[in-house]
């Protein structure tokens, strides 16, 4: 490896954000009931603060979008688009990908398209929910027009014309945060027990300070309204804009870091 993007750096970060107000709830079926639809306070309190966070830095990210928030939320999805960042595709509603049937991935694939399109998005880039892809999900994604994916735990190449920009659990802020992510964890070797807020800051900010080669951050918008990692994120976004500035890290949304890997193989 002779360093990344244009000036050869020695490192590159793709900076990425994945879920949006109700979606995955939905998905579970734990989305109370009285509860109404579109006044998530991920999407309404925590987002437009993440947003002007990345503008101060001067940070442009991909925001991994479930499509059914094109309808609950379309002005927040047009919103992220219209600050310059990415919109990746992160399913329809969050669904499990690696355990869809063909026709039920086929149609959260295509459905989701056609309402990013219908409010002029078109998304060039595909996360699966859960960070596994199946067998059939590469041929399905060619067809439909997308030009690179980032699933978990593969490596980062261009196959047959279409980039993976993998990423690593550990780079995860839900990974670390969420009793949901326990046995993974425990699978993994780390400590069952959700990380506090301050440690995950420090080992962030250490990990990435010392980072070279490639690397991957996923980071949640409903995880940062918990006061005390908002303050992480800010911590870290400061240390990611150092490194950018001081062209430590070549930081970029996953479309560049693709299109760079595609003019390289």
């Amino acid at each position: 490896m002779d360093g990344f993007g244009p000036d050869r750096l020695p490192s590159a970060l793709v900076l990425t954000f994945d879920n949006l107000g109700e979606a995955s709830a939905l998905e579970r079926g734990t989305q109370p009931p009285d509860v109404p639809l579109g006044r998530d306070p991920s999407v309404l309190e925590a987002l437009p603060r993440l947003l002007d966070e990345l503008q101060r830095h001067r940070l442009t990210a991909t925001f991994f979008v479930e499509a059914i928030n094109c309808e609950l939320y379309p002005d927040a999805v047009r919103g992220i688009a219209a600050r310059g960042h990415e919109i990746g595709h992160h399913g329809w509603a969050h669904e499990t990908w690696r355990s869809l049937a063909p026709a039920n991935e086929r149609d959260a694939l295509i459905r989701g398209l056609r309402a990013f399109e219908a409010l002029g998005l078109r998304p060039r880039g595909f996360r699966p929910p859960g960070g596994e892809l199946t067998d059939r999900s590469p041929s399905l994604l060619r067809e439909n027009g997308f030009d690179w994916c980032s699933p978990e735990g593969c490596d980062a190449e261009v196959v047959a014309g279409l980039a993976y920009i993998p990423f690593d659990w550990d780079l995860v802020d839900a990974y670390h945060l969420m009793d949901a992510f326990a046995s993974l964890r425990g699978e993994r070797g780390d400590p069952e027990a959700p990380r506090d807020p301050d440690a995950l800051t420090d080992r962030l900010e250490q990990r990435l300070t010392a980072a070279r080669g490639h690397h991957t951050l996923v980071l949640h918008p409903f995880l940062m309204l918990d006061p005390a990692w908002a303050a992480g994120v800010s911590r870290v976004l400061a240390v990611i804009a150092e490194l950018a500035k001081g062209r430590r890290t070549w930081v970029v949304p996953g479309n560049v870091f693709a299109d760079w890997q595609v003019l390289r193989s």
